[in-house]
């Protein structure tokens, strides 16, 4: 690894996204066949909004190194800056094929897929998420990496925060789950939900869903004293968590 490669690592992990994509510009001028320098110049123009410059340096990176899950990740990123949905699930389907235990590709892949309109897939991505989030652990910052080796932090993508886009999809999953009488796995992903907004959390019908369903079961303690406006959390939901900034 050359020195310029290693400083242009070392501002990505600082989060200096300028002087990371001059470090990582001069080095594919000189060395145009190095995957690896072409995935981080793109991450790294992701992250100063670059989208379509983004795009063409990833795209060059998988060129080189088709097998390169970060790129392929990244590409779905720079896609979803350009509401390019079902382009963005394409890249994210690849990425999940890659390593299919990233949680947070699976996550990004259900929001492409919705905002696509193909809501059947998106419920099986998010689903998955699902299924990952519990395996990791309680409470996973979906705007954090989880694939141990990727650097930099999820791009916020167009026109509204990560957390709030991110809410709304692990709310629409545990409506679905509510809805097909999953209470546990439907807790679980109004968890999450509410970890990333709790005002949106409480705002949505979950609440009066699940008052519903253990009305008609008979156990309506869970959510019993909750006032109109600000419902209680379910019994086991934690309170939110904080979450760094997304440069």
């Amino acid at each position: 690894m050359s020195k310029r490669f290693e400083v242009g690592v070392q501002h990505i992990r600082a989060r200096e996204y300028a002087p990371a994509a001059d470090e990582f510009f001069e080095i594919v001028r000189e060395t145009p066949s190095d995957a690896a320098a072409w995935s981080y110049y793109g991450i790294a123009l992701a992250h100063l909004g670059r989208a379509a410059d983004a795009e063409a340096a990833l795209s060059r990176a998988i060129s080189l190194s088709p097998r390169n899950e970060d790129a392929w990740f990244h590409l779905g990123i720079a896609r979803s800056m350009r509401d390019e949905w079902a382009e963005a699930a394409t890249a994210y389907q690849r990425a999940v094929a890659l390593a299919p235990n990233d949680l947070v590709a699976w996550h990004r892949l259900g929001v492409a897929l919705a905002e696509s309109g193909d809501e059947g897939a998106a419920s099986v991505a998010f689903e998955r998420a699902l299924v990952l989030s519990r395996e990791v652990g309680p409470g996973p910052d979906l705007q954090n990496p989880v694939t141990p080796h990727r650097l930099d932090d999820h791009v916020e993508e167009s026109g509204e925060r990560e957390g709030a886009r991110e809410a709304k999809s692990w709310l629409d999953l545990a409506l679905s789950l509510l809805s097909l009488g999953d209470e546990e796995e439907a807790v679980a992903a109004y968890e999450r939900a509410y970890n990333l907004d709790p005002d949106r959390a409480q705002r949505s019908l979950f609440h009066p869903m699940l008052r519903l369903l253990t009305a008609v079961e008979g156990a309506d303690e869970t959510l019993e004293g909750a006032g109109p406006n600000r419902p209680e959390r379910p019994t086991g939901i934690r309170p939110p968590e904080p979450r760094p900034e997304v440069s």
